[in-house]
């Protein structure tokens, strides 16, 4: 009899689990759909402005230096503050405010000192020989370094103030990420050229204001302050690990451009147009997949972990048949998908093909991408660090070491087939860790 109402109980628990996960899936969804049409809005924009031209492979190669510490911090921040928020909100939330106010000035901090060094690390970068840039990408991408050296600390803040608009479940975060393209494409209209640069700084720093805002009306913004409370020692548990496998992981893009810019000139642009649109798709399922449940899980996983991580494992294997499914129809409609959105001004059909092409190959990374999300978001709210930064390890070997044999048989499709065999590998190794923590919780500390 006990062991029949434990189970209905069980039943009833991951029920309702469900059913929320649905609810946010939805709403996340809806408002991660809005931001990528924006975001299409503004490749397809650009395209019809610049076509393949040299300033269009220049912005995305030093785009993609700025995003990488900001695909960290991001990343990072939010598998470490959502779980950490919601233990603290249990226990004392007079104290995850005080946390909340230290967190900030650490990273206000951290946002000051990173000015100078991404300023420093991108000029290098873009002017080196070895970049693969022509002389002429070169010369745009070095006239841009001033603007994308202050993305860097903009996003740093911007980072820990949508880790904290996804600990309190305010999905809005997800909708004011459409703010930066919604500003360039503004700014690509009214002073093209050039411009490319700085409307992207000021998209980012509108965002950061509209994010800042959300919180400060839901008195959820607390006042900077530089301190080292006790909640320190239990947020800083496993960070560096975290930490590690986010820098690993967050590598990855930043290989394609290395290798596309050896292709010939527009090879860049092209690749970006294609990967763009993949991780368009990407982000409007995994976002509203991680989003709608890294909360639920880190607060499950507070009062039941086995519930916790039975949960992930079941909605990985839902996650990966709607990859299947979005795979299929996106690689069906390529190409009247590229002739519509950006088949117009500079951009011709010969780029059409080429760009419809990569999108298919792009395609094959959705379902083993959205299962591997479903586990690593478990193993975050688990605070599993080591395996995280496992996966981080071994996706950013098989990405490099797949990469060189494929380009050399494929060309740039080679790169996303490689993606998609990357990501299959992260989540089998997502998979075996989540069962082994299942079965010793203590190892994955």
């Amino acid at each position: 009899m006990n062991g029949r109402r434990t189970k209905a109980e069980a039943r009833r628990v991951h029920s309702a689990l469900d059913r929320e996960m649905s609810r946010g899936i939805v709403v996340v969804a809806i408002f991660a759909a809005v931001t990528g049409v924006a975001r299409v809005g503004q490749d397809a924009v650009i395209a019809w402005r610049f076509g393949t031209d040299s300033i269009v492979d220049a912005y995305y190669f030093a785009v993609n230096l700025a995003a990488w510490p900001l695909a960290v911090a991001l990343s990072t921040l939010t598998m470490l503050v959502v779980p950490a928020d919601a233990a603290l909100r249990q226990r004392d939330p007079g104290a995850a405010m005080q946390f909340r106010g230290e967190l900030l000035g650490a990273v206000f901090l951290t946002a000051v000192l990173a000015l100078p060094v991404a300023w420093w690390v991108i000029d290098v970068i873009v002017g080196s020989p070895h970049s693969g840039l022509r002389p002429a990408a070169s010369d745009h991408a070095a006239a841009g370094v001033p603007a994308l050296a202050a993305v860097v600390p903009l996003g740093l803040i911007g980072a820990l103030l949508a880790a904290w608009l996804v600990a309190t479940g305010r999905h809005l975060v997800t909708l004011l990420e459409a703010t930066p393209s919604i500003v360039l494409i503004i700014v690509v209209l009214a002073a093209p050229g050039g411009m490319l640069f700085w409307g992207t700084m000021a998209g980012v720093a509108v965002q950061v204001v509209a994010m800042a805002l959300a919180l400060r009306l839901a008195r959820e913004l607390p006042r900077p302050r530089l301190g080292l409370s006790a909640a320190w020692s239990g947020f800083s548990r496993g960070a560096l690990l975290l930490l590690t496998g986010q820098m690993l992981f967050a590598l990855i893009p930043l290989m394609d451009p290395f290798f596309a810019s050896r292709s010939g000139e527009g090879a860049v642009a092209s690749l970006s147009y294609a990967s763009r649109l993949v991780l368009g798709v990407q982000g409007l399922a995994g976002l509203a997949l991680q989003r709608a449940g890294l909360p639920l899980l880190s607060s499950l996983t507070a009062t039941s972990p086995a519930d916790s991580r039975r949960a992930a494992l079941r909605w990985a294997v839902a996650a990966a048949g709607v990859g299947v499914l979005i795979g299929l129809v996106v690689a069906a409609v390529a190409g009247p998908l590229v002739s519509a959105l950006f088949e117009r001004g500079r951009f011709t059909a010969a780029d059409r093909e080429q760009v419809a092409m990569l999108l298919r190959f792009g395609m094959l990374q959705m379902p083993p991408f959205l299962a591997g999300l479903a586990l690593a978001t478990a193993l975050a709210s688990a605070r599993a660090a080591g395996y995280l930064a496992l996966a981080g390890a071994v996706g950013l070997l098989v990405k490099l070491m797949l990469s060189v044999w494929l380009v050399a048989h494929l060309g740039m499709a080679g790169l996303l087939l490689a993606t998609a065999l990357m990501y299959t590998a992260t989540a089998l190794v997502s998979w075996f860790a989540l069962v082994r923590h299942m079965q010793h919780p203590k190892a994955a500390a």
